[in-house]
């Protein structure tokens, strides 16, 4: 069996193609795969704000043997719920690694946005598809070809994304510092490593980090408005939280 690998943050898959959309109806892609899960009827339904700081998402990415290669689906609670704590606690990978027949099953979450607004993903893809894990819904937001891997913390990884982080004035927004100083914004956070972690400590988290030699972590208030636009070619990196930032283009 012949394994693509791509190896960068799992944290980052929602970006590729979900994010204005809900769980709502749409048409396939021609490529698409049939999984073996099952596709539900909705009934669960969650609204996406008009701001997304601190929002809640969570996701589940399975792997499967796809003829001699191998595909990743990964589905996401934007749209449906916004992850509650007592079912998410629930879930067991790999519990749902045997049911579905995956070769792998990879939980991440729970996750909240520090943008205040996202913009569209490629308009091309679309999914209509419904998966219940235990009492939580997900709609499937990418289907990508091959092994996903976790990537080195603080190591730069390519994404192929077409997205723009918005942040709004007065904001704060939290940023890593490589040694030739460029930057990276924070685009989410996670309570998976820190359970304790909260928006609100963001601006001090440089004394939970165990940075590199070189590297720096600094926070800002927006004096005005900014944009970090993807056009195919978003680089991130992950602090040793399991924190995603996005590099800002030159």
């Amino acid at each position: 069996m012949n394994k693509m690998i791509f190896k960068f943050s799992l944290a980052t898959l929602v970006s590729v193609v979900l994010l204005l959309t809900s769980c709502s109806k749409m048409d396939l892609p021609e490529n698409y795969y049939e999984s073996p899960i099952p596709n539900d009827k909705q009934t669960q339904r969650s609204s996406l704000l008009v701001d997304f700081r601190n929002k809640r998402y969570c996701e589940l990415l399975f792997t499967f043997v796809n003829g001699n290669d191998t595909i990743t689906e990964v589905y996401n609670t934007m749209g449906c719920n916004e992850c509650p704590s007592e079912d998410w606690s629930e879930i067991d990978g790999e519990e749902l690694k045997i049911m579905y027949g995956a070769i792998d099953v990879h939980v991440n979450g729970p996750r909240f946005w520090v943008i205040n607004r996202p913009g569209r993903g490629d308009e091309n893809i679309r999914y209509d598809k419904i998966g219940t894990f235990g009492n939580i819904q997900m709609k499937l937001a990418a289907q990508i070809d091959g092994v996903l891997e976790v990537a080195d913390k603080y190591s730069e990884h390519n994404i192929i994304r077409f997205t723009t982080w918005k942040y709004k004035k007065n904001n704060q927004i939290y940023k890593l510092i490589n040694p030739f100083g460029e930057e990276y914004i924070m685009q989410s956070y996670t309570t998976m490593i820190n359970p304790d972690l909260k928006i609100e400590g963001l601006e001090n988290l440089e004394n939970q980090l165990t940075l590199p030699t070189g590297w720096s972590f600094e926070s800002e208030t927006l004096e005005q408005k900014i944009e970090l636009v993807s056009n195919g070619d978003a680089i991130v990196v992950q602090d040793d939280l399991g924190n995603t930032y996005q590099k800002v283009n030159d």
